[in-house]
């Protein structure tokens, strides 16, 4: 089958041919982490757990390239191997599914034992199947899954309280630009976007954010003043951060009294210098978390939602769709942090 291929551990992947899955020597992974172990059946159905998907569309994300990069916490990935985490088909077999479903789907950890998304035919478990609704198309569908579920969950642990002001760091990426538009469903009262990207700003201000405030590499006391005033001069009240680095130490330093953060990433820097002033006189909160260790259930109804109000027009996913044979390109622009989602198109 047509596949996206790595071939060695941190090149980018190149448009080739893996062997079709078969569905005799397939075992339902551990969710959330692919086992690489298999057995035979007497049948030639999926194994209990395992649906057969025909892939149309399948999104980049930055796990992919930690994975191929052997910086995943498992090490070196198992060549060769399509990466891709998540997209969105057709049940082709299935125990769990009516073939010809239209569905969102999750691939566990490709690269440990089994292939991504960006195949012709992935194997995916039944615990991350979402049916389709109708009015969403399949390239929408893959690029609102990971980015829908991760800002979704962020607004769930900061509770958001009508009238709050919220800061989306990161607000130029599709993490960031859905956290917008989710905070102001919420019902926050100002909504403060913050990232690097002056065009990317200016979407967010187009997708409901008050204020926009630029990461441009300013002093944190700066910085912070940058983003209480933009706030309304009386601080923010939650924060969304998948930077951490110096942009969160500086929107905890800008908070109101009761501030949440809640981190689920380090592209500003994985460690920092944190001040327990702020913490302390603002007492604020500060949590993390990865929506890859959440339930299978919980992350179900998350996509669900989210690609319900997709379909409805209410949400809007920045995506750009290329064919798979730019997945190369598509690689490289990923690294670069896109101000959106990345599409690969795998049906003809």
């Amino acid at each position: 089958m047509r596949a996206a291929v790595i071939s060695e551990v941190g090149s980018a992947p190149s448009l080739g041919e893996l062997p079709d899955p078969d569905p005799r020597a397939l075992v339902a992974p551990e969710w959330p982490v692919a086992s690489p172990s298999s057995r035979a059946a007497e049948d030639a159905q999926p194994a209990d757990g395992l649906t057969l998907v025909e892939v149309h569309s399948a999104a980049l994300n930055p796990l992919d390239l930690h994975v191929a990069a052997g910086r995943f916490f498992q090490g070196r990935p198992q060549l060769p191997y399509a990466p891709g985490v998540e997209g969105a088909g057709v049940v082709i077999e299935s125990n769990s599914a009516a073939a010809g479903t239209r569905v969102r789907f999750e691939v566990g950890h490709p690269g440990y034992g089994t292939n991504g998304s960006l195949v012709e035919t992935a194997v995916a478990p039944d615990s991350t199947l979402v049916e389709l609704p109708a009015g969403i198309d399949e390239d929408s569908a893959a690029a609102a899954g990971v980015a829908g579920i991760t800002a979704m969950r962020a607004l769930d642990l900061l509770e958001i309280q009508r009238g709050e002001r919220v800061l989306v760091l990161g607000a130029t990426g599709a993490i960031g630009q859905l956290a917008v538009q989710l905070a102001r469903m919420a019902g926050a009262g100002r909504v403060v976007a913050a990232g690097r990207s002056p065009q990317g700003l200016e979407r967010a201000g187009d997708l409901g954010a008050d204020a926009c405030v630029q990461l441009d590499g300013r002093e944190r006391d700066e910085l912070s003043a940058a983003l209480r005033e933009a706030a309304g001069g009386r601080g923010v009240d939650a924060v969304v951060d998948p930077l951490w680095g110096e942009p969160a130490m500086a929107a905890l330093a800008a908070g109101a009294f009761g501030v949440r953060l809640v981190n689920f990433g380090q592209a500003a820097g994985s460690e920092t210098t944190m001040s327990s002033v702020p913490l302390r006189n603002n007492r604020a909160a500060v949590l993390g978390i990865s929506t890859a260790m959440d339930p299978p259930e919980v992350r179900r109804d998350r996509c669900a939602q989210v690609l319900r109000l997709v379909a409805a027009g209410r949400l809007t996913v920045a995506r750009e769709v290329l064919a798979l044979d730019r997945v190369a390109e598509a690689w490289e622009r990923q690294a670069a942090s896109p101000n959106g989602k990345l599409v690969l198109r795998v049906a003809p």
